[in-house]
C-alpha cells in the first residue's frame, strides 16, 4: 500500500476544500491549473485535529515501531475516530485476535460516520469518496483475518458488503469472494457475481470461472473451453497449480499475463483448487 500516495491525495483534497467552486467547469479549470505542479502542504496551524491525526499516522509508517506507536497514540488523542490509526495498529500485530480487535474498532467507527442517515450519500461510492477509503481498507483486511480464523461465511458477508457499498469494486475483492463461494458451494451467489462482473476477463476471473464450471458440471466441453481461455490469458498458472510450490516472496506488482500475476493467483487460489475433488487431475489431463 502506497502511503505516500495516500498522503498526496489527502493534501489534494485539503487544497480542493479551500476553493469555492460554482460548477464542474470551475473544478476542471482549477485541476488543469495545478497539473504537473507540486501539491502544497498545509501548516499544522491550518489543519483540523482530524487532519493532524491523519498526518501523524502517515508519519508513523516511516518510523521505528516504538516511535510510531507514540505518533499513533497522539493521533488518537487528537481524533479518537481516526480510522487510519486503527488500520496502522492492525498491520503491526502478529496475533490474529489483536488484529481483529483493531480492525473491528476501525470498522465500527466507519459505520458510525458513514452509515445511518449518511449511507445514501456514500453508498455506491465507498472508494471514489476519499474519506471512506480507510474504512474500506479495514473491511478488506478484516475479511482476510476472518478467513484465516476459519470464519469463512463471515468473511464472505464482509466481501459482499464491500461490493454493495462500492459496486465498481476498485479493490478487486470479487476475486477472493468468488473463490470462497466456490469453496462454500454457493453456486447461485457465484453466478450472481459472475453476471455482475461479466466484462471481467482477467486471469483471476477466468480461472475462477473454469474451476466453478468444473466443480458444478465436471469435465465437459464448456469447462474445458473456459480452462483453455484462462490459459490463453496466463499460461503460467497451470504449472504453478500443478506443482504446488509456493512463491517465497510475492513481487510488489504484477503485469497482466506474466508469471508474477500467476504467482498472485496461485497464492490466493491454490487451497480452493486443491480441495476441489478431481480438480488437480483435471488440470494435469489438460496440461498435455
Amino acid at each position: 500500500m502506497d502511503k505516500q500516495h495516500d498522503k498526496l491525495m489527502n493534501d489534494l483534497h485539503r487544497l480542493l476544500g479551500t476553493q469555492d467552486f460554482q460548477n464542474e467547469g470551475d473544478l476542471t479549470s482549477f485541476l488543469d491549473s495545478i497539473a504537473r505542479k507540486k501539491i502544497p502542504t498545509f501548516s499544522n496551524n491550518a489543519l483540523t485535529n482530524k487532519e493532524k491525526a491523519q498526518d501523524l499516522v502517515f508519519e508513523a509508517y516511516e518510523l521505528t515501531p516504538v516511535k510510531a506507536r507514540k505518533k499513533i497514540e497522539k493521533a488518537l488523542e487528537l481524533d479518537p475516530d481516526c480510522i487510519e490509526a486503527y488500520e496502522y495498529l492492525s498491520g503491526n500485530e502478529t496475533s490474529l485476535e489483536l488484529e481483529s480487535v483493531f480492525l473491528e474498532k476501525g470498522i465500527a467507527i466507519g459505520r458510525k460516520l458513514f452509515f445511518g442517515e449518511n449511507l445514501e450519500l456514500y453508498k455506491g461510492h465507498f472508494w471514489g469518496i476519499h474519506e471512506t477509503r480507510p474504512f474500506m481498507r479495514c473491511l478488506q483486511l478484516y475479511s482476510e483475518v476472518l478467513y484465516l480464523k476459519k470464519k469463512k461465511k463471515e468473511c464472505v458477508e464482509i466481501l459482499e458488503e464491500m461490493i454493495y457499498l462500492n459496486p465498481n469494486d476498485n479493490q478487486g475483492v470479487r476475486d477472493q469472494l468468488m473463490l470462497y463461494l466456490i469453496e462454500l458451494n454457493e453456486a447461485s451467489k457465484f453466478q450472481k457475481y459472475a453476471k455482475m462482473f461479466k466484462e471481467d476477463e482477467m486471469t483471476f476471473s477466468l480461472f475462477n470461472q473454469a474451476l466453478f464450471t468444473f466443480k458444478t458440471e465436471g469435465d465437459t466441453p464448456k469447462s474445458k473451453k473456459l480452462l483453455q481461455k484462462a490459459l490463453k490469458q496466463n499460461k503460467f498458472v497451470l504449472e504453478k497449480l500443478i506443482s504446488g510450490l509456493p512463491t517465497l516472496k510475492l513481487p510488489d506488482h504484477y503485469g497482466f499475463g506474466d508469471e508474477s500475476e500467476a504467482d498472485y493467483y496461485f497464492d490466493s487460489a491454490r487451497y480452493v483448487w486443491r480441495q476441489t475433488e478431481g480438480a488437480m487431475e483435471w488440470l494435469k489431463k489438460h496440461s498435455k
